[in-house]
């Protein structure tokens, strides 16, 4: 079997990682992938080193934020254009399947359908709830088009489907969780910051309003206040005005000693590891793969009860969930850990047992084949 992926980017973010992840996953298998790019970037040396043959063409998104109606006709034009070359280099390779790596872009739908080859859209994201991302064409006609075509949809978490179902067949949805793969020996000696805190909490994750980092930084101030030692490392970067915004808030509450902000680091891994418990406040995460990483680390997560972290965290089992909005709540179930620190040995391990046993590669690779498989007959 021959499968052309359809990449969004060629960074190396969350669905990118996935899709590196299934490559290897289904290459051991017998199946031979090829990936387009829409430019080039660091994801070209990983699948160089994979071995995979891929190939840079000019295709856009059809989903984007706040863009001008002559912008969004202008993608629309390209992506026309650029639907042709697309299906010529999926003829040429030979494939059997068009998979699409998240929803956010369309000509190989478009082109797997010219070719009458089957489709799979592999969708990572809500969309507009997670990354405030909206469709060209508008929600309504895009999604009526993405169900009339030929298509096939896996989706990385029951609350993405969920969403989608409304609008596409659910006997064409598919529930896969991806697999989430960590460092074996991950050194914390880069971790410059002072380790003998009482507890330190960790965030991991795109500085913007969704992933609610404000959230974490006024519950590890209602913890300084009340006289407890506690530390907030704020890992990655994004948005300057609300990082300004985070920045201000720290100052306002007197929490320069105890709020860091380490920006944007290639490896996280060394700051998570070094924590005793790792923050998940987005609302609206369509899956969380920093929460299986945390886990995968030994360390208890504490999550928004929202969106996909409600079915990763097992609430008393590898970590608490707290009610959206209330840091105050999110301040209590850190202070329960900290008072607590056999519960946090213990919910480590259990989360360390629970998400290596559940998100492997092979039973990625296997249910993904299995999709596949029903459609090359």
């Amino acid at each position: 079997m021959k499968v052309c992926f359809i990449s969004h980017s060629s960074a190396k973010g969350g669905a990118e990682k996935a899709l590196l992840e299934l490559l290897e996953a289904l290459e051991e298998r017998g199946v031979r992938c090829y990936v387009l790019l829409p430019s080039n970037g660091p994801i070209v040396d990983e699948l160089k080193k994979l071995g995979v043959d891929f190939c840079i063409l000019p295709y856009k998104w059809w989903m984007g934020v706040n863009l001008p109606l002559w912008k969004r006709i202008g993608r629309a034009v390209i992506n026309l254009a650029v639907t042709i070359p697309v299906a010529m280099r999926i003829k040429r390779w030979k494939c059997d399947v068009v998979y699409t790596n998240t929803i956010t872009v369309c000509v190989s739908a478009f082109a797997a359908s010219l070719l009458r080859i089957p489709h799979v859209w592999h969708i990572h994201e809500f969309g507009y709830e997670d990354h405030r991302l909206v469709f060209d064409l508008g929600e309504k006609l895009s999604l009526w088009l993405m169900n009339r075509l030929p298509s096939i949809f896996i989706v990385n978490s029951n609350a993405v489907a969920q969403k989608y179902q409304q609008y596409i067949d659910p006997s064409k949805l598919r529930v896969i969780y991806q697999s989430v793969s960590v460092p074996q020996n991950i050194s914390t000696e880069e971790v410059s910051v002072a380790t003998n805190t009482g507890i330190r909490c960790v965030i991991v994750g795109a500085l913007q309003e969704g992933k609610r980092q404000e959230e974490a930084i006024l519950a590890i101030g209602e913890l300084v206040h009340a006289g407890i030692d506690a530390e907030l490392l704020i890992v990655g970067d994004g948005n300057p005005k609300y990082r300004d915004y985070l920045q201000e808030l720290v100052s306002e509450n007197e929490l320069d000693r105890y709020v860091k902000f380490i920006g944007y680091v290639e490896n996280p891994f060394p700051f998570v590891k070094s924590a005793d418990v790792v923050l998940m406040c987005s609302r609206n995460e369509a899956f969380g793969r920093v929460t299986v990483e945390a886990m995968k680390i030994g360390k208890p997560v504490i999550g928004a009860r929202s969106g996909g972290t409600i079915e990763l965290i097992r609430d008393g089992f590898n970590g608490f969930l707290y009610t959206p909005g209330d840091y105050k709540e999110l301040a209590t179930k850190i202070k329960y850990l900290y008072e607590h620190p056999d519960v946090v040995r213990d919910m480590g391990y259990n989360g360390l047992q629970w998400a290596t046993e559940r998100f492997t590669k092979k039973r990625y690779g296997e249910e993904v084949l299995a999709v596949l498989g029903q459609l090359v007959h």
